[in-house]
């Protein structure tokens, strides 16, 4: 495994089994693709859970040359900063937000976000839609208002040395909000993961939402730079990281991205912020 060469960082891909082949195949996939997979899991995703935060440290920790372990932190009616202390002292490389009970940027979850800011993990939180489930009936929150971008707003202007990721840039439901908000806050990113979502955009919309407020092009194409690689893949359909990786190349191509942003969108970015060293 000398002879391989990591060059992406997939910022988004799910641990929903902790069965060893299927975790093998996806070790080979990102193996074959030069990609980390960072992986997250945790509890409560509506009326769903994914495999436990510990035991996803446990995996990455066995499959240390492709996986990153993200947390998965618990936004409910009570929230404890101590759980983020704890996860980076396991060695988690960054968390992961969604489904909370209140919005994201309610008071009683600041003190989780100051903690990730201080141990210098960046965070990825849902946004846009989320599917009905019966959970729902249960719990009657407004999910959809709970997860939209402009809760991120309160964060990244609170904690500017927090990496925030905005995954799916709000879906379509709220995709000129999130791609508004991405260019203003210069710690605050988004993914275009989700097969509804990276199959869906177009290169001229693209160029579009990411222009520049003021002049009419942007021949650095710096808010480009906003955007990470973020498949939606889970452990279960690892195939999607192809694919996702595969239109992103080709929608920053289309879109006009030199060379040096695509590399920076495909990994270097986050990688900056995990201090992993790709192989370029």
């Amino acid at each position: 495994m000398t002879d391989i060469k990591m060059t992406r960082v997939d910022f988004h891909v799910h641990c929903n089994s902790a069965n060893k082949e299927e975790l093998d195949f996806l070790a080979e996939n990102c193996r074959k693709l030069g990609t980390y997979a960072c992986l997250s899991g945790g509890l409560r995703y509506g009326a769903h859970d994914y495999i436990p935060n510990d035991e996803v440290i446990a995996i990455c920790k066995r499959y240390p040359e492709c996986f990153i372990p993200l947390a998965k932190l618990d936004l409910w009616e009570t929230a404890d900063p101590n759980e983020v202390y704890r996860y980076a002292e396991m060695g988690v490389m960054g968390f992961k937000c969604i489904y909370p009970y209140y919005e994201y940027d309610h008071d009683i979850y600041m003190p989780m976000y100051e903690a990730a800011a201080k141990c210098g993990k960046p965070i990825l939180f849902h946004t846009g839609n989320f599917r009905p489930s019966p959970a729902d009936e249960i719990y009657r929150r407004p999910m959809l208002k709970n997860m939209h971008p402009i809760n991120l707003d309160r964060i990244a202007r609170s904690f500017q040395n927090l990496n925030i990721v905005m995954a799916h840039l709000g879906t379509r439901i709220y995709q000129d909000e999130a791609s508004q908000l991405i260019k203003m806050h210069a710690n605050l990113y988004s993914d275009l993961g989700g097969c509804g979502q990276w199959q869906r955009i177009r290169p001229k919309e693209l160029v579009e939402m990411l222009a520049p407020g003021i002049q009419a092009v942007d021949p650095e194409m710096k808010n480009f730079r906003k955007l990470v690689l973020g498949s939606d893949a889970y452990v279960t359909v690892p195939n999607v990281m192809n694919r996702g990786a595969e239109y992103y190349e080709r929608l920053l191509r289309e879109s006009g991205c030199p060379q040096a942003v695509i590399e920076d969108v495909m990994g270097k970015t986050v990688a900056s912020w995990l201090g992993i060293k790709l192989d370029f």
